[in-house]
């Protein structure tokens, strides 16, 4: 080379030391690394991590995506206080003699008090730890070119976590060969498509888990004295890892305190934050919900804390629809938005769930950010579309009820939505636990007119459910309204009243307010639902043994129907007289008009009665010692009370069949019909459970 080219050539590996790493690359600069002053690999895992409780199926998913032959890429993401670092740094804390060449952690703080971490900072932090310092580097630029040259083939782990988007995490990415864990609130897809990410949704805890979480923070000793109630307390707070260890704290530092104190203290507020929430153990979960709620754009959140005040905490995009007037396509929008960022999850396409945390967090500050007309207004919006969806599903199970007015909005809505019956009971059955609640918040609103005519759409599910409790606690309050502020309702609301209480075994109460519903039906001239209530009367005598009583109304329902052209409530007349003639022993009579009440329903299609009326066949049949064709009956009405989803009068059904079978010396049919009722036990456990 001419004296000429050793001017102008630059050989940077010139005058390096022995222990200098040159990496070059295809174009751009040429970076140098510096290994001297740090012979030992780098290890910023953070300690204090204790035993995992639970998650082994969510360990195992990590070791899958970690593998080898795998994309070496993990994502968690979930609730706050889901537990999301707690179960990247245990799993990497028991495998770090699977990355002897480093490894690395940042938390992003993008979810926190403190500022959020640049990820140019970052960067500098792990290069440093590689043995890198910023003056090895031409620029800024490189800088995470460097750190994917130093960590290539190597077997390090990196974890960046609490992060916010794609942004913060693209240039801390290591090289090929290396892994990678990221912690968010927020799903971050890009990391799915640009590299390959195995992503794991945390779910709250079991309630198993959650004991367990606060007998090992507490001691088992004292936990396991009162494991009920700590099992209660998991419920309550529906297994949130952060609230228990705050709650494990609090009984860790008050230790004359005993789990009972712990629910009561919980259940003393209008939410659990009230109590979980103070400045004793400088941790608020509210604080840390804060941060996602505050990271929305102002319409998101606005619809956020709208679907806090909901009465449940399911969440539709019809439902949202009809609240806001937006169109269904925009709210499925929002909610999947939401679903996201981890402030609802997604049970299923287009329907959600906000968890009770939350919520609770929702509802404490919805005063800051909604003024009182405001609120007002949505709460009014609200009971009016849910009394319009109650009034279109009640309309899809018993299209032949006497109709009633719900008042030209309420009627409006009603008219646009169409129900199947599942979906129908679907509705009722989601919205069953905040019935009360509702019509509570409605009375104190002056708002009697909803509580009369939404007791009066709910009152047919809750009693084809046999939900006993709820229906009279539904119907006393319906009363109240009615006689406060809604006479026209108050012969119906008497006459739900009544029906209600002769479910309870009051039945001096329930003829009372019966024969006062007819009084006054009477006295206005309007006898437009006198059948319902000599129907109701039918039964109140059945249930007092006062079975001549019962036909005669019976047949007065029947009478009364046919007279108004209801077929559907002649046929619900004739099977209450059926089974009066059954009380009497008059089985042929009672067989007639049971066959006479199947075919009115079969032929206007009503599933609902055509249920009954194959009941009372079977009971028919097996108590008039026609066991087979008793068992023929009760198996039919088996799969059409099945087919309704009525698991409470399908297990009525299966025993009177289990019985049946038993007198008939049929044992396979018993086994069979046995196994029908072990499962369907198991099925109702897991609802109530819900």
């Amino acid at each position: 080379m001419t004296t000429e080219d050793e001017k102008t050539s630059r050989n940077i590996a010139k005058r390096l030391a022995a222990n200098q790493l040159l990496q070059v690359g295809s174009s751009g600069p040429i970076y140098v690394h510096s290994a001297a002053n740090h012979p030992d690999p780098p290890h910023m895992l953070p300690g204090g991590i204790g035993r995992l409780i639970g998650r082994s199926h969510l360990l195992q998913a990590m070791d899958d995506a970690m593998a080898p032959d795998s994309s070496r890429c993990c994502m968690l993401w979930g609730l706050a206080g889901s537990g999301k670092t707690t179960l990247a740094l245990a799993w990497a804390n028991t495998r770090l003699d699977e990355y002897p060449d480093g490894r690395f952690f940042v938390d992003m703080r993008a979810y926190s008090n403190a500022p959020h971490v640049e990820p140019r900072d970052a960067l500098r932090a792990f290069l440093a730890a590689a043995g890198s310092g910023g003056s090895d580097l031409s620029d800024e630029a490189g800088w995470a070119n460097a750190f994917r040259g130093a960590t290539a083939g190597k077997r390090t782990i990196v974890i960046v976590d609490n992060v916010s988007s794609y942004d913060d995490i693209k240039e801390l990415i290591p090289g090929m060969g290396a892994s990678l864990i990221i912690t968010s609130r927020r799903a971050i897809p890009e990391m799915i498509v640009h590299h390959q990410a195995h992503v794991l949704k945390l779910p709250l805890l079991s309630v198993e888990e959650g004991v367990e979480l606060l007998a090992e923070r507490v001691g088992f000793v004292r936990v396991g004295k009162d494991s009920g109630t700590a099992a209660r307390i998991v419920e309550l707070l529906e297994g949130h890892p952060l609230a228990l260890a705050i709650v494990a704290a609090k009984l860790a530092l008050h230790t004359t305190w005993d789990l009972g104190d712990v629910l009561q203290g919980i259940r003393a507020g209008d939410t659990p934050l009230r109590f979980i929430d103070d400045a004793e153990l400088g941790i608020e979960i509210g604080k840390v919900v804060s941060w996602s709620v505050e990271d929305l754009d102002a319409e998101t959140k606005y619809v956020l804390y709208v679907s806090s005040m909901l009465p449940t905490t399911e969440l539709s995009s019809l439902v949202l629809r009809l609240v806001l007037g937006h169109d269904e396509y925009t709210c499925d929008r929002f909610l999947r938005a939401l679903s996201l960022v981890s402030l609802i999850d997604e049970v299923r396409p287009g329907h959600y769930r906000m968890h009770d945390i939350i919520r609770a967090y929702l509802t404490e500050t919805r005063g800051q950010v909604l003024d009182d007309g405001r609120l007002t207004d949505i709460a009014h919006q609200i009971r009016t579309t849910y009394l319009a969806l109650c009034f279109a599903a009640d309309r899809t199970i018993d299209p032949n009820r006497h109709p009633i007015g719900l008042g030209e909005v309420p009627e409006a809505i009603a008219n646009e939505v169409r129900f199947t019956v599942p979906e129908a009971l679907a509705w009722f059955s989601a919205i069953t636990p905040s019935m009360v609640r509702l019509m509570d918040e409605a009375f104190d609103a002056g708002d009697h007119a909803f509580a009369t005519r939404f007791a009066w759409c709910v009152n047919t599910y809750l009693y084809w459910r046999q939900d006993v409790s709820k229906t009279l606690a539904v119907q006393e309050r319906a009363l109240r309204a009615a006689v406060e502020g809604d006479p026209p309702m108050e012969a119906q609301s008497r006459r739900g009243l009544g029906r209600a209480l002769a479910d309870v075994g009051q039945l001096s109460r329930a003829k009372e307010e019966l024969l006062a519903a007819l009084k006054r039906e009477t006295s206005q001239g309007d006898t437009s639902q006198a059948a319902s209530t000599q129907h109701a009367m039918a039964e109140l005598c059945l249930r007092s043994g006062e079975a001549r009583e019962a036909l005669r109304w019976g047949f007065l329902a029947a009478k009364e129907s046919r007279r108004r052209g209801n077929t559907v409530r002649e046929a619900r007349g004739l099977y209450d007289a059926a089974r009066a003639l059954v009380e009497l022993g008059h089985f042929v009579w009672a067989e007639t008009l049971g066959v006479r009440s199947l075919a009115i329903c079969e032929e206007e299609a009503n599933a609902y009665g055509r249920a009954l009326a194959l009941r009372v066949l079977g009971t028919i049949g097996v108590r008039s010692g026609n066991l087979e064709t008793g068992c023929t009956w009760l198996e039919r009405a088996w799969r059409a009370e099945e087919a309704l989803g009525n698991s409470r009068s399908v297990r009525v059904i299966l025993q009177q069949l289990e019985d049946a079978y038993r007198l008939a010396g049929d044992e396979s049919s018993v086994a069979e019909v046995h196994r029908a009722l072990v499962e369907l036990d198991h099925f109702i456990d897991m609802d109530a459970s819900r």
